[in-house]
């Protein structure tokens, strides 16, 4: 063997593993130059010079194939197929004023399309002419957002298009801020609000449509706030993990069944306190919890006055007004309007665990108010001639099943009086007007794109009476299938 022939193999295995090691090199391109090797001895007149080429070549290959196997370790390691998406994180619940957009102007929406069964739908109209069937298809929630965030100011605005009594489009926040943020990657340390937004009384108001799984809010909450905005001015903040509001508002939310709705009857305004903690105490468990309270002043409508009146009730149906079928109505004076107190105290917890399931998430929430209901026994103390006490809570979990479902159970009770009689036979008797709901769901999700749930409520109530009057649950169960996809 020449010591040319030994340079020519040299130079050949080097383009070999050259080839190997960068598959993607075209034909004519220059290959990566080897890495620099340690000069060959001086050779001697015979087979010397022959003896270090091979030696030095038998370095450059083990070298070679070093190299060779950590490019092929490395690939393994890294697959070409894109990794799958995190899961949920904990404490995702995304709400103003908490969230981290970027810095300007950003926009989104969701959409929820929904079908929905009632036990108690009937083919029929009500007395004012609204349809008494509840079995429908439905867009339940139609929201699109606009959010601008700035070193020193932060806008919110979000309208909201339904068919839940017919089609009717809504304004459901319109927030004016200025805050101090130092920290874009925290929630501001302090931050004014002036406008439309919600009222900050414990977690469910503030939990965001978008991101809760169930249906809707328990039903002491929707009878407190039929709907989650209105009107006022708001302080809040945070440090470290010390969560701050301080808000008044007008006290006429969005909802009400009321010719007042986000305006304000009275000049005494609806002023809330909430306090609480919100960390991560391990990587993989995220704690929350808050106290909330609510002093208010409700409203009650005066009347007019009205003329004296005659109204005629044909007795003997013979269609002849009769002297003594004639009977005299009075007129009445005005009555003046009235305001009373209303207030309200709660606490709320949720404890999110990460484990090789998903996030299991644990919460809860307690109220107690007096004259607070506005949307299903609606308090006014002016015409009873007494306080209606109030008492709420309801207590939820939800597991994630793989990155692809989701499962949960929330039980909710709501006392809407419970220092109510009922008059049974001439008595007046001490009965519960509670109303109760298990909510089993399941749901189909696309982390961040889509979710498709399913709900069904079973209702225990006392809207219904016996035979011989004593107060029952009515059939009142619903069953929902709900579509959202986010944009």
């Amino acid at each position: 063997m020449s010591r040319s022939f030994a340079l020519r193999s040299r130079r050949a295995l080097l383009a070999l593993a050259a080839v190997v090691l960068f598959p993607g090199t075209a034909a004519g391109q220059t290959a990566p130059p080897p890495p620099p090797q340690a000069p060959s001895p001086p050779a001697d007149a015979a087979s010397g010079a022959t003896a270090s080429d091979v030696a030095a070549l038998r370095d450059e290959v083990k070298a070679l194939r070093a190299d060779l196997d950590q490019v092929r370790a490395t690939r393994l390691a890294s697959p070409a197929s894109p990794a799958p998406p995190p899961a949920r994180p904990l404490g995702y619940e995304s709400f103003w004023p908490w969230i981290l957009p970027p810095e300007g102007i950003s926009v989104g929406g969701y959409l929820q399309s929904q079908y929905e069964t009632h036990q108690d739908s009937q083919d029929q109209l009500s007395q004012s002419g609204s349809t008494l069937n509840k079995d429908r298809f439905s867009i339940r929630r139609a929201r699109v957002n606009l959010t601008g965030e700035w070193q020193y100011a932060a806008v919110a605005l979000e309208l909201d298009a339904n068919t839940t009594n017919g089609p009717q489009v809504d304004l459901r926040k319109a927030e004016a801020s200025l805050q101090y943020r130092p920290d874009r990657k925290l929630p501001p340390i302090l931050m004014a609000t002036l406008g439309l937004f919600d009222a900050p009384f414990g977690y469910e108001l503030d939990e965001s449509p978008r991101t809760r799984f169930f249906m809707e809010r328990s039903v002491a909450s929707q009878a407190f706030f039929p709907a989650e905005p209105d009107v006022g001015l708001r302080l809040s903040g945070a440090l470290g993990f010390f969560r701050w509001t301080i808000a008044g508002q007008n006290g006429e939310p969005l909802g009400e069944a009321s010719p007042f709705v986000l305006q304000d009857p009275n000049s005494a305004k609806d002023v809330f306190f909430r306090f609480g903690v919100d960390t991560h105490p391990l990587e993989d468990l995220h704690f929350a919890a808050d106290v909330s309270s609510l002093r208010g002043t409700g409203f009650h409508a005066g009347t007019a006055a009205t003329s004296a009146t005659i109204q005629w009730k044909d007795l003997n149906e013979d269609g002849v007004i009769e002297p003594y079928e004639l009977i005299p109505v009075p007129g009445a004076a005005a009555t003046p309007s009235a305001n009373f107190t209303r207030w309200a105290v709660g606490a709320d917890l949720r404890l999110s665990y990460q484990s090789r399931f998903g996030v299991t998430k644990v919460y809860g929430e307690f109220t107690l108010a007096s004259n607070l209901d506005r949307g299903l026994y609606v308090a006014d103390p002016v015409i009873t001639g007494t306080d209606q006490g109030e008492l709420g809570y309801y207590i939820g979990v939800i597991q994630d099943v793989t990155r692809w479902g989701t499962v949960g159970l929330r039980y909710d009770y709501y006392n809407p009086n419970f220092n109510s009689f009922d008059s049974r036979q001439g008595k007046l008797l001490p009965f519960s007007e509670a109303i109760t709901t298990w909510s089993p769901m399941a749901a189909l999700v696309l982390r961040d794109r889509a979710r498709l749930v399913v709900q069904y409520d079973v209702i225990h109530n006392a809207f219904a009476r016996t035979s011989v009057g004593v107060p029952t649950s009515l059939a009142d169960n619903v069953f929902t299938v709900r579509l959202q996809v986010e944009l």
